[in-house]
């Protein structure tokens, strides 16, 4: 078992839990390695009992197999598991910008995909695609994103597709990296035009649209990456 750092320290289930799926997230546990009640227990510092109902809880999510006598191991995935995933999470997205087309904007809603929006014009508008630009992108696509799921007001929403960033590389708006630079650009000019087109969709209280540009805009970034 490989961990590089100390985890926060949980004190139930349910935050063992998530501590649990960004350690395998973040690929802290070998393809081989067993984990145990004990060794989790001894790693976050918590007692047994939290973490044997997490164990329990990742374990019926088939993020885990069971071992036969004590312990799991990390579930291995297909080679086309990340498309089926990013399949799910662009529907769980779509839903949660309808949802949001439906209810209207709040004021702190609409400034933060305002924010979102103006920076990565500012990135489009420069040109220049270098490691801050790029890390100014994730940031402010992050942000719209998460605007979006959490205004959506469907905890639902939020908790499958916390699910889904066990996959490796499953981050929301991840791009390729700066040496190369065209594909990059032209990645950020697609997503930011999409961004513009959803906040539209959403500020007119057009569900439809927001539900179809959403799916599109979250599902295809590997077409995308084909494409270019």
């Amino acid at each position: 078992m490989n961990i590089s750092k100390e985890p926060s320290r949980p004190h139930n289930e349910e935050t063992v839990a998530n501590a649990l799926r960004d350690m395998l997230g973040n690929n802290h546990f070998a393809a081989e390695d067993r984990i145990t009640e004990s060794d989790i227990s001894r790693q976050l510092g918590v007692s047994r009992t939290p973490v044997r109902m997490a164990l329990k809880l990742l374990h019926a999510e088939g993020l885990l197999i069971k071992l036969e006598g004590r312990g799991y191991t990390p579930r291995q995935f297909a080679d086309n598991a990340l498309h089926d995933a990013t399949e799910v999470r662009g529907v769980l997205e779509a839903l949660a910008a309808e949802r949001m087309a439906r209810t209207g904007l709040s004021s702190i809603n609409r400034e933060r995909l305002e924010k979102s929006l103006e920076a990565t014009a500012a990135i489009v508008a420069n040109g220049v695609v270098d490691d801050n630009a790029i890390e100014a992108f994730r940031v402010a696509n992050l942000i719209f994103h998460r605007t979006i799921m959490q205004g959506a007001d469907n905890p639902f929403i939020e908790d499958c597709l916390r699910r889904l960033q066990i996959m490796p590389d499953s981050g929301i708006g991840e791009v390729l990296p700066s040496d190369q630079v065209t594909w990059s650009l032209n990645r950020i000019v697609i997503s930011h035009s999409q961004h513009v087109i959803i906040k539209t969709a959403i500020e007119k209280g057009d569900a439809g649209r927001a539900f179809a540009m959403m799916r599109e805009h979250s599902s295809a970034p590997a077409e995308y990456h084909e494409l270019f």
